[in-house]
């Protein structure tokens, strides 16, 4: 949302130490405020993208004012640069109509992002921004940061986390590039992947808020979504009984999490990151049971798995799917899930029997074995 006198050229200080690249979308009516900043952006080989001349919500303007926002924002950076703007951002990420087809009029490319770390309001701390890039990162990530302030505190915090950033993301093997970098080498095979894995991320985002899942902790393994069990009645071996009707919480993966493990790792230390981090998210489900009254009345916690022969280390109880249907929709769809986000693809499932159980881990030894001094 720059550019901004007091804290671009800090902005630019800070990835020019770590040797970092990135994409400025700018408004246009600032950029002939400090041109002499638009040209350092470009001067020091980090992009300039379009982000309208005036800032307006879209949603708030006809097709004749969407299409002069995005003219003058256009001709007025290729004026200071010399070069035709290549990307379109819009203000809050919302488009209208006439700003989705005229983007391609201009030859712009539309781009949002894949994590905001930044949050809307209140503005989260420098720390809290830090962990929310760390427990999302993914291959091929765009995160929006912002280096003008539209919210109370929020340049501050993020200036402050920029360095921390951008020092995780080196730590873990990532590279920092200009959005020409990232989608242009990306073979037509790994975009068209990308629609459809964006597609499902949608999916999944859905039916994460129509069942109300709340990721546990800063680790980002784990989410759980309160429900109801339904069935025959469920006797674990601490002695708690589980009837139809009784509060229970379902217990999730967070795909991205796993396939950030497989990206990063070797095969061998997969397993003890994936038990490590199962842990640590375990302490801190404890954590959160213990003091949340939303879940006094939550008797056990249970997930569905195709990798279920650990579980009991860790205090689970294993048992069979129930039903008829049941089992043979959760195996072709959680070996399909397998398939589509391990590195190996169909080949893993090669020579492979793996059936989906239930898992179940009461309260009771949930707290027991993680709560608070155990």
């Amino acid at each position: 949302d720059g550019p901004d006198p007091a804290s671009t050229p800090r902005v630019l200080e800070t990835l020019d130490g770590f040797g970092a690249r990135a994409t400025f979308f700018l408004i246009g009516a600032r950029a002939e405020q400090h041109p002499e900043i638009v040209r350092a952006i470009a001067d020091a080989g980090h992009e300039i993208g379009s982000h309208t001349y005036t800032h307006r919500h879209l949603w708030l303007l006809p097709p004749g004012r969407t299409r002069d926002e995005m003219n003058r924002a256009a001709e007025t950076l290729a004026a200071i640069t010399g070069m035709p703007v290549r990307y379109f951002r819009p203000p809050w990420g919302k488009f209208n109509l006439a700003a989705y087809r005229h983007a391609k009029r201009l030859g712009q490319r539309r781009v949002l992002w894949s994590l905001r770390p930044e949050g809307w309001r209140p503005a989260p701390d420098a720390q809290a921004i830090v962990r929310a890039v760390n427990r999302r990162l993914h291959p091929g990530a765009i995160i929006d940061l912002h280096d003008a302030a539209h919210a109370p505190g929020r340049l501050i915090h993020t200036a402050q986390a920029l360095p921390a950033i951008l020092s995780m993301l080196a730590t873990r093997g990532y590279r920092c590039v200009t959005l020409s970098e990232l989608l242009d080498a990306s073979p037509a095979a790994v975009r068209t992947r990308g629609l459809i894995s964006r597609a499902w991320d949608l999916y999944e985002r859905a039916w994460a808020r129509a069942y109300r899942l709340e990721s546990v902790g800063d680790v980002g393994l784990l989410a759980i979504g309160p429900t109801t069990h339904r069935g025959p009645t469920v006797r674990l071996g601490d002695g708690t009984l589980i009837a139809s009707g009784d509060a229970v919480c379902e217990l999730h993966f967070d795909r991205h999490h796993v396939m950030r493990l497989h990206a990063e790792l070797p095969p061998r230390r997969v397993i003890f990151a994936l038990r490590r981090d199962v842990e640590r998210s375990l302490r801190q489900l404890a954590a959160l049971v213990a003091r949340d009254p939303r879940y006094v009345s939550t008797k056990a916690f249970r997930g569905t798995t195709l990798f279920w022969e650990g579980t009991p280390y860790l205090g689970c109880e294993v048992r069979p799917l129930a039903g008829r249907w049941g089992p043979r929709f959760f195996t072709w769809y959680l070996r399909m899930l397998m398939a589509r986000d391990h590195p190996l693809g169909w080949n893993r499932l090669q020579g492979r029997n793996l059936e989906p159980r239930v898992v179940w881990l009461s309260r009771q030894e949930l707290l027991r074995r993680y709560g608070p001094g155990a």
